[in-house]
């Protein structure tokens, strides 16, 4: 296990877009799909769904954006297949995203990356709360029951038996984890590791648990797993302006932005 050990900004910024980056690959790997790359780094399932076909990385010379872009989207586009274009630290130029948006990608969102030392993250304990790592499908089916809750997403029977395969099984890069307060599961997390970093995503808690200081005590917590498997870095992303400030008082800070683009053909 190769682990990021810089923490100057520049190596942070890179390890929350290597960690995003591998995060996205593992798809295709799991699902059989093909990786081309380096540059640009794209992927292909054939899902018909965005971010299981995409590009995670992609450098053009000035004079050669829109030539690249060209060349990217021609077997999306002939084969009428979804995809996500991820624009972090290791894409240029820097409108990037001017320009995929002239050939047909809708601006999904920013997402704000952060990452942290996990040295200088303190997990305090609760009695009254325990994380749980994910280690069957029952609790598996809990945790995706309270994400699809606290994420705008649709159930699908389909995606749980596919995190199944993916996470529930020796050596997995996805782990999963459910808070529990007095017994009732209240919270989610996930760790995806790669790209030399721990990487936080799902972190979610119900409505009615919100404001108890539950989600930071999930973060601190899934962390520290983290670095108890040797992880030294950690990284997040963000969209909410009250996750940023929690993350802020916890020790992360912001590195980098990451644009998420969508091409979704019609047919």
């Amino acid at each position: 296990m190769d682990v990021i050990t810089d923490t100057s900004s520049a190596a942070l910024a890179d390890a929350v877009d290597a960690n995003l980056i591998e995060k996205s690959l593992s798809f295709a790997r799991f699902f059989g799909g093909e990786i081309h790359g380096p540059n640009p780094l794209w992927f292909v399932t054939g899902r018909r769904m965005p971010n299981n076909n995409g590009v995670v990385s992609a450098v053009f010379p000035a004079d050669e954006v829109r030539s690249g872009i060209k060349t990217v989207f021609r077997p999306f586009r002939e084969q009428g297949t979804p995809l996500t274009w991820w624009v972090g630290p290791r894409s240029s130029p820097d409108n990037l995203g001017k320009y995929l948006q002239h050939y047909g990608m809708t601006h999904n969102r920013d997402m704000i990356g952060m990452a942290a030392p996990l040295e200088i993250l303190s997990a305090p304990e609760s009695p009254v709360f325990s994380l749980e790592l994910v280690e069957d499908m029952p609790t598996l089916k809990l945790w995706y029951d309270l994400v699809v809750q606290c994420f705008p997403m649709t159930y699908s029977q389909h995606y749980l038996e596919t995190l199944g395969a993916i996470s529930l099984r020796p050596g997995a890069e996805w782990l999963h984890y459910v808070g529990r307060v007095n017994g009732e599961v209240l919270t989610a997390s996930s760790l995806f590791l790669g790209g030399g970093a721990a990487g936080l995503y799902n972190l979610g808690t119900l409505p009615q648990a919100r404001s108890q200081g539950y989600g930071a005590l999930t973060t601190l917590q899934t962390f520290a797993r983290a670095r108890e498997m040797g992880y030294q870095i950690g990284t997040l992303q963000t969209t909410y302006p009250n996750a940023l400030r929690m993350y802020h008082r916890m020790g992360f800070e912001v590195y980098c932005k990451i644009g998420i683009y969508v091409y979704s053909p019609l047919n």
